[in-house]
């Protein structure tokens, strides 16, 4: 990573923006102030959430660009992961995103699931949103790995539905990925809604050769039923 000043790097499940709407999620990410924020259960035109592109209507707000990788198309629109990124961060670039679809999402109890892939300030950033089974989940894994390819100079953000001992996490953990959450030394902390997993299954990770995590914390609000998670390198 070129740049030696503190980045803020952030991870939210917005849930489409369920609790209060765009203003209310609006609130929570400039009390974060991140410098790039992967996010995850985003609508773009869907009729359940009064078809706003919520990427661009949040990125608009916070003066932060973005962009949008569908999962699956729903009511009329598209929902799926976002990336927001301050503009001083792109150097004069665009910020586009390529969407990868994940294993999962044909049989009952799986969703389709995507991985967005975008780079910002020399980073290679992907964000990431892992389903529920736990056999799907390692696939998932296995699948944003081999996008991945070398993790150097890498980040994930991601609600992976499991805590930081899971199987998944423990793939991309011996692939060479840091828990950034463990390495600051901050205290464990359920960042999950009441039916997920009682643990921390919103993750940022960073590739070996990045800054060593200085400080992580989390925004419990009711903006989501996911806390923010925010990482500082």
């Amino acid at each position: 990573m070129a740049q030696r000043t503190p980045v803020r790097l952030a991870t939210f499940n917005i849930k489409h923006a369920e609790r209060g709407g765009l203003d209310r999620l609006v609130d929570v990410l400039r009390q974060a102030h991140p410098d790039i924020a992967g996010l995850q259960e985003v609508d773009v035109g869907c009729e359940r959430s009064g078809r706003v592109d919520q990427p661009a209507g949040l990125g608009t707000a916070l003066g932060m660009a973005s962009c949008f990788a569908p999962a699956l198309q729903l009511s009329g629109g598209a929902y799926g992961n976002a990336l927001l990124a301050v503009p001083e961060l792109l150097r004069g670039e665009p910020l586009e995103a390529t969407a990868l679809p994940l294993p999962g999402g044909r049989s009952i109890g799986e969703e389709p699931r995507v991985l967005l892939s975008a780079r910002v300030a020399g980073l290679r950033v992907f964000v990431a949103h892992f389903d529920l089974p736990g056999p799907v989940r390692e696939a998932q894994a296995d699948a944003l790995l081999a996008a991945v390819g070398d993790p150097r100079g890498t980040v994930v953000l991601g609600d992976v539905n499991e805590g930081p001992d899971g199987i998944a996490i423990g793939k991309l953990l011996a692939a060479g990925f840091r828990d950034a959450w463990a390495e600051s030394g901050a205290p464990e902390q359920v960042t999950a809604p009441w039916d997920r997993p009682q643990a921390r299954i919103d993750q940022v990770l960073l590739g070996p050769d990045l800054p060593r995590a200085r400080a992580a914390h989390a925004l419990v609000t009711g903006a989501s039923d996911h806390a923010l998670v925010v990482v500082e390198l």
